[in-house]
């Protein structure tokens, strides 16, 4: 099934309105019926799995029916049900391939037993029972093969439980299908006993097949309770007196949708929200573990007086997930012009305009590609144990109801007068935009061109200057493919030599946070703050500011250049305080120079930081902004502030980028890991200190939201080269340097250090191997390990020494 919203024919037609009504009232007789079935007690039935669909409904059938799948716990055993329901006159559906039932079909015997009807589909392996619901009343219809073999030796796992221990689980793609799904779920069970009181992420489950995929196919767990007790929510007919009523979630019209939002917030941070509020450091109300509306507003909100900054500052304001987190919170919106919640019809059609159409959009904008009248049956393809990859055995084959392996692209259009509709204009059908595949935050930030003004002066070089190298802004050599794995590798057991070196010096003699820690300061495309990457990190990240669109508090990383220099950054200097200044956004272009001067003086006054990583530059100083921009690194440099910057990609076509040509910044180039210069590092100049580390195949983050899901599924990295790269491993070097200093040198040599003369002297003494050494190529290769050649591969005395004694000349 899937989500599209389609008038009918002329004089046939059900409302839309009508429409969610009979979907609600099935569900509301289903779970009546589930709780009433005559039963045996030896056979009691625990709880039901209830399968989340969008719905989607066909033109041009001459019956509409509502198809459920639902899975019983009896006997400790998973037996399967579809349970069909049928109105006459109106627009059918069919389901996973299921022709609907003729009118003329046999006459049904009334279920008088469940446990009786169950019992017949054990005779025969991997049948399920079908049965109709017709006037509250549950009729036997025949019993069909299955298409869904779970392992029922398996229990089912919690959406929660995934968040808990199986966060890989996780891709842009699954979250955005997940939110769509969960949202119509809430459209279509709201006020129904399949939402009870306290649903969340626990509740919702993923079933195991036999072949050990985890199909991307939710069901919420409803616990069923004794015959003759009912836990239907009916605000809207209760008794206002009645504080029966009044609970944690007092003050809202409808509590599902607080539950809602929470989910939507866990899903896309794939953290449990306890977790979130932890990490924010605000205690939940209840010691019972409801969330109340209370939490959910400071978490995500944030709270001013306590200056804790809310987890929605990390999703892109233009967002139209963040536009349905806000309206599920919205309680006025809830309500009537009297204040009473409104009543289901209003309800269900607010629900959709303002929350599931939204979540439509999020996912259409990232995804074009997939079929919006058909998500549910291009999710249940994706395999949600192994990333969203399609699933492609036996369960697939002999389904009835199959999408191809490379989803077809529906070009349709779309009018941003869509959130825009009243409740009478729920029946257009609405498509997804003809979009190119965007992922992660890339649609929600169309709106800052006309926001910032950092903007005013945008322009891509490749009109400056024909060489495609010199029209990139982040040097970026080679994306995922262009090298070998084999080098990768060689690059991770380089790093794990300089760990060594770090293990050795620092972390053996520093117990606790340092007292003195290291500052940098990197000026990028901002950082995906959600990675793993960053999770055990959060106390290293001292500010952020986002200079290239200042309205807006968070800096999501578009591009991927900034998470990736970031994380290289921690790698390398785990100790130090991270301050990120994001300058420009997902075009790989330059941005206002003015940008970058604002970033700077702010990491000058502000921040007070020992060292700015810049993994940028312009091919020459002829740009606008130019001479503010020389005065900003001037002031850094008497401010005694090490400036790191990249030499560029250009190899022998041109020199050294600006500003690492300026004589106040250290220029880094890149090597592979046997020291040998990069092709694309620009010539090493005669009369110049040539410094070079790394900066071939370097592996390191990339937003979890822009990897490709096949390449790198696992842990949300990428392996990429450039001086890009080569500059923030050099700038951690040089931190780690300034670290030893302070832990095991006189205050006057560590001050001194920070001058920049100091640190390249310093720099060359570690590129030293031996005394015949001389400079390969004119570069000075710094690279850091235990080897007896190698400056800190002696006894600490004997560092110590070396290190005053070149700090002397």
């Amino acid at each position: 099934m899937g989500t599209s919203l389609a008038p009918e024919g002329e004089g046939e037609s059900e409302s839309e309105v009508d429409l969610f009504q009979r979907v609600s009232q099935t569900f509301r007789q289903m779970a009546e019926i589930a709780r009433n079935i005559d039963v045996h007690e030896e056979e009691k039935i625990f709880y039901s799995h209830l399968a989340l669909h969008c719905m989607r409904f066909e033109n041009g059938d001459a019956t509409r029916i509502l198809d459920f799948e639902m899975f019983l716990s009896m006997e400790h055993k998973w037996h399967e049900i579809r349970v069909q329901t049928v109105k006459e006159r109106v627009v059918g559906f069919a389901m996973d391939g299921h022709a609907p039932p003729s009118l003329e079909a046999h006459k049904a015997k009334v279920v008088e037993n469940l446990c009786k009807s169950i019992d017949s589909t054990k005779s025969t392996a991997w049948q399920r029972l079908v049965l109709k619901l017709k006037k509250g009343q549950l009729f036997n219809e025949r019993v069909e093969k299955t298409n869904f073999w779970i392992d029922k030796s398996a229990e089912p796992i919690s959406l929660l439980k995934c968040f808990e221990e199986r966060r890989e689980f996780f891709t842009e793609k699954t979250k955005r299908i997940l939110s769509l799904i969960i949202g119509y779920a809430v459209l279509h069970l709201n006020r129904t006993s399949w939402l009870q009181p306290g649903w969340g992420s626990a509740n919702i489950k993923f079933f195991q097949t036999t072949t050990r995929k985890t199909p991307l196919r939710p069901f919420i767990q409803v616990d069923l309770p004794e015959a003759g007790t009912t836990t239907d929510v009916e605000p809207d007919n209760a008794d206002k007196d009645d504080t029966s009523f009044v609970d944690l979630d007092a003050g809202h019209p409808c509590p599902a949708l607080i539950a809602l939002a929470i989910v939507l917030i866990e899903v896309y941070f794939a953290k449990p929200f306890t977790k979130l509020a932890q990490m924010s450091g605000i205690p939940l109300e209840s010691s019972s573990g409801h969330i109340t509306l209370v939490d959910v507003c400071q978490v995500f909100n944030g709270e001013d007086e306590n200056e804790i900054e809310g987890w929605r500052s990390q999703i892109p304001e233009d967002s139209p997930l963040l536009k349905a987190i806000d309206n599920c919170l919205d309680t006025a919106r809830w309500e009537d012009e009297e204040g009473d919640p409104l009543d289901n019809a209003a309800m269900k059609s607010q629900i959709y305009q303002d929350v599931v159409r939204p979540l439509e959009l999020h996912l259409t904008s990232g995804f074009s590609s997939i079929p919006l009248d058909d998500v549910d049956d291009y999710a249940r393809q994706l395999d949600f144990g192994q990333w969203g990859q399609i699933i492609n055995d036996h369960e697939l084959q002999t389904s009835t109801s199959t999408l191809p392996q490379e989803p077809l692209i529906h070009q349709r259009s779309l009018s941003p007068a869509v959130m825009l509709l009243d409740s009478g204009q729920l029946g257009v059908q609405l498509g997804p935009p003809a979009l190119q595949k965007l992922l992660h935050q890339i649609s929600m930030a169309n709106s800052f061109a006309s926001s910032s003004p950092s903007l005013k002066s945008l322009s891509s070089f490749s009109s400056y200057e024909p060489n495609y190298r010199a029209s990139q802004f982040f040097d970026d050599e080679i994306s995922d493919g262009g090298y070998s794995n084999a080098k990768t590798k060689d690059y991770v057991r380089w790093r794990f030599e300089y760990e060594n070196v770090y293990a050795k010096c620092i972390r053996a003699y520093l117990r606790d946070p340092p007292s003195r820690p290291v500052k940098i300061a990197i000026l990028d495309t901002g950082i995906d703050r959600d990675h793993d990457a960053f999770e055990a990190y959060e106390e290293n990240i001292k500010a952020r500011f986002n200079f290239y669109n200042k309205s807006q508090k968070s800096i999501p990383d578009l591009n991927g250049h900034g998470t990736f220099t970031a994380s290289l950054l921690l790698d390398y200097a785990p100790d130090a305080e991270l301050y990120i200044a994001k300058i420009a956004d997902r075009e790989n272009a330059t941005p206002n120079a003015k940008v970058v001067v604002d970033a700077i003086n702010h990491a000058i006054d502000n921040w007070n930081v020992d060292i700015i990583s810049l993994s940028f530059g312009w091919p020459s100083t002829n740009f606008e902004g130019y001479d503010e921009l020389e005065d900003a690194i001037d002031r850094a440099h008497g401010k005694k502030i090490l400036i790191f910057a990249a030499a560029s990609n250009s190899g022998g076509k041109l020199g050294r980028a600006y500003p690492a040509s300026s004589s106040q910044v250290i220029c880094v180039h890149s090597t592979d890991t046997l020291g040998t210069p990069s092709g694309f590092s620009p010539t090493a100049e005669p009369d110049n200190l040539n410094f070079a580390t790394v900066g071939e195949s370097i592996e390191s983050a990339w937003p979890m939201l822009l990897c490709d899901d096949t390449t790198t599924p696992q842990r949300y990295v990428k392996s990429r080269s450039g001086t890009s790269y080569a500059t923030p491993i050099m700038a951690g070097i040089a931190a780690f340097l300034l670290q030893y200093a302070r832990l095991h040198l006189p205050e006057r040599a560590a001050s001194a250090l920070k001058r920049k003369e100091k640190m390249e002297a310093l720099l060359k003494r570690c590129a030293k191997r031996g005394p015949n050494y001389a400079p390969r190529g004119n570069y000075y290769y710094v690279e850091l390990s235990l080897h007896q050649h190698n400056l800190f591969g002696r006894e600490l005395d004997r560092i110590n020494d070396e290190i005053l004694e070149t700090l002397k000349r």
